[in-house]
């Protein structure tokens, strides 16, 4: 979790949804914290948010807010708290007497990581208008500031930008601050793990899940391997050229995988690609869940790291544009994510861009999910439900022998 240090949570409670949603909680400061005395909402940011981290002992989130006035080139900006304390509404009206009453309110978010400032700012233009009625010399900017903007919550909205802004690097803040020893020796060791469906199969011990499926209609669906890594159709084959592509190894997720085989899986992937696309007419999405190392993926999924590929025209993003998400660009990137706190969803799309979103309380087969309802077959997704065994067949022939790396 990330910890935003303030001295008035209050000011945060209508944006409770998004604090969830960004695993985001609020903390008032252990002891009252200094304050630099600067115009610069960034030198004012980076000395809070440096002393923040050195009062908590970890990077932590900070905010500072104030009103930049037109007529005086930003000024009061981060001292506007001790200025219009002093000035009262009296002062600031004189102080624009003859002057613009256009002015912007800004919000800063700001963390110190890697001993440099991160930070993230939301404004909104409006102006001062002296003939509204000041409830509380204490509220007099909520009272007197008008924004341009008609929205509901115009008041909040600066607040309320600052945070979508950190809501797009959220992700990767998460897995920057996070503690560096996320993986135990059982996600990192490789051997085969006998209760594992997977590492059963491979070690060909006759009582795997495909034996007593599949019976005698085929011995081994395998239709590439490698020392790394094996490719073969999945059980619960909803569509014709649906693929697996798992790591020899008992590894957790492909998160885990060894530096130097990441070359090898981006070369694989790409000729997997081309024969699917080739075969069935679509570039594949391609996805993992990738479990933290405390939490599993639920009974239905095997905690054994594997790509799933299914030649589906679809975008997976727009159901999954709630969670926070960081772009991708090689595979080799994916050894970030041994530090997500809970797991991660790899999603890459028909069009080869690659993604990868917050995997907090993931039902189990979500992607899965998705392309059987968007593909109008919801009764699929389950493997338990439609075995897809004609469907497993038709593309262990269709792609057995094809595959060369």
């Amino acid at each position: 979790m990330l910890t935003l240090v303030t001295s008035n949570p209050a000011k945060y409670a209508p944006f409770a949804r998004d604090l969830e949603r960004l695993r985001i909680v609020l903390e008032r400061p252990r002891q009252p914290m200094a304050e630099l005395q600067s115009r610069s909402f960034s030198e004012a940011l980076a000395e809070k948010a440096r002393a923040a981290a050195s009062m908590f002992g970890r990077p932590v989130l900070v905010d500072d807010a104030g009103l930049a006035l037109e007529a005086y080139a930003g000024f009061p900006g981060p001292l506007t708290s001790t200025v219009l304390g002093s000035l009262g509404v009296a002062g600031l009206q004189r102080l624009l007497s003859g002057s613009s009453n256009r002015a912007v309110m800004e919000c800063h978010l700001g963390c110190w990581v890697s001993q440099s400032l991160r930070s993230w700012a939301g404004m909104v233009p409006g102006h001062i208008d002296f003939t509204r009625p000041v409830r509380d010399e204490r509220m007099l900017l909520s009272d007197l500031f008008v924004p341009d903007t008609s929205a509901e919550n115009g008041r909040l909205l600066h607040r309320a930008r600052a945070l979508a802004a950190l809501g797009a690097d959220a992700f990767s803040l998460h897995l920057e601050t996070a503690p560096d020893a996320r993986c135990g020796e059982t996600s990192s060791t490789g051997r085969p793990n006998y209760e594992c469906a997977f590492c059963a199969e491979l070690e060909n011990d006759g009582l795997s899940i495909f034996s007593s499926m599949m019976g005698n209609r085929l011995a081994s669906r395998v239709v590439y391997e490698d020392e790394d890594f094996v490719v073969m159709p999945p059980l619960g084959e909803f569509m014709e050229g649906g693929l697996l592509l798992l790591t020899r190894q008992h590894i957790l997720s492909l998160a885990h995988l060894r530096p130097a085989a990441f070359d090898r899986l981006e070369r694989l992937l790409a000729v997997i690609s081309e024969a699917v696309r080739l075969r069935w007419g679509v570039a594949p999405l391609v996805f993992e869940h990738g479990p933290a190392p405390e939490w599993s993926k639920g009974v239905c999924c095997v905690d054994h790291a594997h790509l799933n590929i299914f030649p589906a025209a679809i975008q997976v993003q727009p159901h999954l544009s709630e969670r926070m998400s960081v772009p991708l660009g090689s595979l080799a990137e994916l050894a970030r994510l041994q530090r997500a706190e809970f797991g991660y969803l790899f999603v890459q799309e028909n069009d080869g861009t690659r993604r990868v979103y917050d995997g907090q309380n993931v039902p189990t087969q979500l992607v899965r999910r998705i392309i059987a309802t968007q593909l109008g077959m919801p009764e699929r997704w389950h493997w338990r439900d439609y075995p897809g065994q004609d469907e497993l067949l038709a593309t262990y022939h269709a792609l057995k022998g094809r595959l060369r790396l």
